[in-house]
């Protein structure tokens, strides 16, 4: 019956190969998982789509698993027509936009999707509450290409997002760390230098505590001839200090520092500076003795007056930055400095910066290393990452963690996102590991014994087999090359495509593929091919439109650069003209991380018994520094054996025995001539590409034993972790009859959120780290009880007035207020906001003096915290700006983002300060004050939001079209800045603006003439 279906709904009406039919039998006997190995290019989806119909025809419930939505997309359209044949009903989880399509979705027997989809609506489901699921159980998966949804991206793990809008008060802490990052720099191969500073300022630091005062140093750059003779002493008689180092030479800064030692003997200082050619050079050659009293401080002098520290290792650079963080970080609530370039964070932050500031800093450094079209590419909603290294996808949805997508912002000068906390999440191997023992895979590359081996000890009761070609493959592999120069492997490359799409004589033109591992070298081989080749194509990214690539065979002369995008999955069709030529011809060209990822590459030619040929063509540069040093050792190797080769020798007698042979065909001729093939074709290969893939492989064994005993049970933790909070989830559900308040809900999570931020430690038992989860939970739910924060987090406070506000309990929200400034009133400008107004309210037409007094106190205190919410975007305006490396124009996306949120404060502040003068002119002519309540989005006039409309009416298409990245990239447009702005203080706790109008009486103004009097007389 399954059979029949297949032939009769498919588009060619062929019957199932025997190697198609074998695998989903074996699959459908099988009584635990069972994962198959099939050649590229045999059938896999007809295999999959067969055995999904044998199991739902059970009644089962089928997901089937793709590594991308477009092959999920690609094989439900394909197989749509199977299923309806047989009365099976089948969907896709992508791109579904709204909860009801989704529960629609998962009533279906067979489900086509992705690991990440299954994987969101879980957590949609069990975190979210929005019960998408249904009745359905985890009864049966399907995983197409298996090898890397279960180890290249095992320990992918996806969540969703969750509003922790305190943490956009980090943003300038990062921007000074980036900003700190990019003044150190590495000179020669071990030496790292600071940023600069004035010779003075490093004194002062060094000696502090020594009572050293910065006129003492100032008489000895006299001394040593910086400074001009008298100039100390005009420095005393004036109030400011400020000198003019410009044309302070390195020799008169060693002069000096040479007085200083004198001086100061427990002080010593090595001096270097650098010579044109960028080497390092001694200045203070004298032998130098370190003692336990004396600090040795190593320094790069410059011209005009000007030090650099010098370090040796990372660990060094990491205690600097955090010794300059110390300088410039302050918690709240305190006193605020007059310094400008101060960080203010509120002190509920504190736990969380010191158990990750390191973690920050180092991902600032990295940051630097990371490239544009390599790990990830810029487009209209940011930053987004690239899978370059597997699967080439660039992954629309993923931002990274703990502070390295906020880096790269800065780095580009994108819009800058908040940092986030996870609060759910859910990784490929614990969804797989749901469906017990019945799960099922398929792929072209299941791997080597090592990585088989890793599967079975992950998910228990699998087994693997590998299935053979229904035809023999014709896949002719030229041997590998690794070219020193980057210039060279690009004439390499070059050439190697040129000449299979051109004619020789003994064959016609060919189509080829170039893989490369970065979208930026694709492009730059893209460029480099020129007029040699007119027919080329790019395929670099999943976001543009590809079909062109696909609508029709490959014919010969085209050629295809591209990244792994065009490796796992991707299946290439070519005209019988070039499969007469030989097939296509693919270039890998580049190293790929391990062999399966290899084999998907050339497995996109010779495919279903067709001709085909590939090459690796490696830059040596590109490799790992252990990689390169290996290679370079067998080049040595090489060129010693070739002195001592005596192959040649052999291969003359074999020619010499060919032509005896042809001459006379005896047995004893034939014999020799064996025994000479023999030797020359069993000789080992010098092939340094044989190298390097032996100890690829290798290496890869190693990774799979960490990702055993490291990786994997780490993910375990966290996932008990989370099914333990889920558990205490379901508590609140139930005893507030499903429908728990918003405030309480969200203080929750963000407590789980920062809890798992500072706590989560891989090397605690998994029993102490539930033990406290536990324990502190339960503080915690004590805490919400009572309308407490749990984190001490002032917002929190506000929320909870703002619920209370809203049902009409206007004298507890006024306590909550009163708590949120109690807590950090550096940043309750919203707090102090909303407590004046609730009060006015509360006492409408009653209001006394005494209220009067209070709120205009309270929109006073409101207005200056305001300031500081103010300040804090400057002050990360500035410290990114202070980068400028890239060429990036002056007014930039990150620009109009800062922009924007600070055009939403002024308006806030401009509503404060309107409402001050209503206020004050009541209080002072004795009358009242109205309030009107409008939701928080009139704060803004509506012509800010005249260009959101018409992008809005031009985009109506878009939106119909409902795919989920140009909906994202819409609303990461620049109109929509101002309403994203309005959402992040209504999070904060502005869910409503008030206007006020002033309500006058002639007994309100006596009122106020007798208590003024009164006042006057006692």
């Amino acid at each position: 019956m399954l059979s029949q279906a297949v032939e009769k709904t498919t588009t060619k009406h062929l019957k199932p190969r025997l190697t198609q039919m074998v695998s989903w039998c074996i699959m459908a006997l099988s009584k635990t998982g069972r994962l198959i190995q099939v050649g590229t290019g045999e059938g896999k989806s007809c295999i999959v789509a067969m055995f999904a119909a044998f199991r739902a025809l059970r009644g089962e419930k089928v997901d089937i698993m793709s590594s991308s939505s477009i092959l999920a997309e690609r094989d439900l359209k394909e197989w749509r027509k199977f299923y309806e044949n047989l009365k099976i009903s089948v969907d896709c989880n992508t791109n579904k936009q709204d909860k009801d399509e989704l529960k629609k979705c998962y009533k279906c027997q067979v489900v086509y999707g992705t690991v990440e989809e299954f994987a969101g609506d879980w957590l949609r489901h069990h975190f979210g509450r929005l019960d998408i699921f249904g009745e359905r159980k985890f009864q049966c998966a399907i995983v197409d290409e298996v090898d890397s949804l279960m180890l290249d991206k095992g320990l992918h793990t996806i969540y969703l997002s969750s509003d922790m809008p305190a943490l956009q008060h980090l943003n300038s802490l990062l921007a000074f760390i980036w900003n700190s990052a990019n003044q150190y720099s590495k000179i020669g191969r071990e030496i790292i230098v600071g940023r600069k500073h004035p010779f003075f300022h490093v004194v002062l630091e060094k000696t502090k505590g020594k009572d050293i005062d910065k006129f003492t140093i100032f008489e000895m750059a006299e001394e040593a001839g910086i400074l001009a003779k008298g100039s100390v002493k005009n420095l005393r008689n004036s109030h400011g200090i400020w000198i003019d180092l410009s044309s302070v030479t390195v020799d008169q800064l060693v002069n000096f520092f040479k007085t200083l030692e004198r001086r100061f003997p427990s002080f010593q200082f090595s001096l270097y500076s650098m010579n044109n050619d960028g080497s390092i050079k001694g200045l203070n050659k004298e032998p130098q003795k370190e003692t336990s009293e004396t600090q040795r401080v190593p320094l790069l002098l410059s011209n005009g007056g000007l030090c650099q520290y010098m370090y040796t290792d990372k660990n060094s650079v990491l205690r600097a930055i955090e010794a300059e963080i110390e300088h410039v970080l302050h918690f709240t609530p305190c006193e605020q400095s007059l310094d400008k370039g101060s960080c203010y964070v509120p002190g509920f932050l504190s736990d969380l910066v010191k158990s990750k500031l390191k973690v920050w800093i180092k991902n600032a450094f990295y940051a630097q290393t990371m490239t544009m079209d390599h790990e990830y590419i810029k487009e209209g909603h940011g930053v987004v990452p690239v899978d370059y290294s597997c699967t080439g996808i660039v992954e629309n949805n993923m931002k990274w963690t703990d502070g390295l997508h906020q880096f790269l912002e800065m780095k580009h000068e994108s819009k800058l996102s908040d940092m986030t906390a996870i609060t759910n999440y859910m990784s490929n191997v614990g969804l797989l590991q749901k469906y017990g023992d019945q799960i099922f895979g398929i792929s072209g590359t299941l791997g080597q014994q090592a990585e088989t081996e890793t599967l079975q000890k992950i998910y228990a009761g699998i087994k693997t087999c590998q299935i053979p070609s229904f035809k023999r493959r014709k896949l002719f592999e030229v041997e590998g090359v690794i070219i020193d120069d980057e210039t060279e492997w690009i004439e390499k490359i070059c050439e190697v495509v040129t000449a299979q799409t051109k004619p020789t004589p003994y064959r016609a033109r060919r189509a080829v593929l170039v893989i490369c591992e970065t979208i930026s070298r694709a492009k730059v081989l893209h460029h480099a091919l020129g007029d040699n080749v007119l027919n080329k194509k790019l395929y670099i990214s999943n976001n543009m439109d590809n079909t062109a690539i696909f609508a029709k065979n490959l014919e010969a002369g085209e050629v295809i650069i591209a990244t792994n995008l065009a490796g796992r999955g991707t299946d290439l069709q070519v005209s019988d003209q070039v499969k007469t030529a030989g097939g296509l011809f693919v270039v890998q060209t580049f190293l790929p991380k391990n062999a399966r990822v290899e084999a998907q590459a050339f497995g996109r030619t010779a495919r279903q018994g067709s001709p085909g040929s590939a090459q690796l063509i490696v830059c040596i540069s590109h490799l790992s520094e252990p990689l390169q040093l290996l290679v370079l050792i067998k080049k040595l190797e090489s060129l010693l054996g070739d002195i001592t080769d005596v192959t040649p020798l052999y291969q003359d007698r074999f020619v010499m025995q060919l032509r005896l042979y042809q001459k006379n065909h005896s047995d004893i001729q034939t014999n020799d001539m064996s025994s000479t093939l023999l030797h020359i074709l069993t000789k080992n290969s010098n092939s340094g590409i044989k190298t390097v893939k032996k100890i690829r492989d290798d290496a890869v064994a190693e990774g799979l034993a960490s990702y055993l005993e490291c990786d994997i049970p780490k993910i375990k933790k966290k996932a008990e972790l989370f099914s333990q909070y889920l558990d205490v989830l379901d508590e609140v559900y139930k005893s507030s009859n499903n429908k728990p308040e918003d405030s309480y809900l969200s203080a929750l999570n963000e407590f789980w959120g920062m809890w798992l931020l500072i706590n989560f430690n891989e090397n605690d038992s998994i029993m102490d780290l539930k033990n406290k989860l536990t324990e502190d939970l339960k503080t915690a739910r004590q805490k919400l009880r009572q309308r407490e924060s749990p984190i001490s987090n002032l917002h929190h406070y506000t929320a909870f007035g703002n619920e209370l506000r809203k049902n009409g309990h206007l004298e507890e929200s006024i306590k909550m207020y009163t708590k949120a400034i109690q807590e950090d009133h550096c940043w309750a400008a919203i707090a102090y906001y909303n407590r004046a107004f609730t009060s006015l309210t509360q006492q409408g037409r009653q209001q006394d003096p005494n209220c009067l007094d209070q709120a205009l106190e309270d929109l006073q205190n409101a207005l200056k915290s305001v300031e500081l919410y103010c300040d804090q975007i400057e002050v990360t305006h500035r410290y990114s700006k202070q980068v400028k490396d890239l060429g990036i124009p002056s007014d930039t996306r990150f620009d109009n983002h800062m922009t924007a949120r600070y055009s939403v404060l002024f308006l806030f502040k401009a509503n404060i300060n309107e409402a001050i003068k209503k206020v004050d002119r009541a209080r002072d002519l004795g009358g009242k004050v109205k309030v009107d309540e409008s939701l928080v989005y009139f704060l803004v006039p509506a012509l800010h939001f005249l260009p959101l409309t018409v992008l809005s009416t031009q985009s109506l298409t878009l939106i119909r079209s409902r795919d989920p990245l140009k909906i994202q990239q819409l609303i990461s447009h620049p109109s929509f800045d101002i309403l994203n702005e309005l959402m992040c203080l209504e999070s904060l706790g502005l869910t409503h603006v008030y206007k006020l109008d002033t309500l006058f009486s002639l007994g309100g103004f006596f009122s106020k003439i007798h208590r003024t009097v009164s006042r006057a007389l006692d």
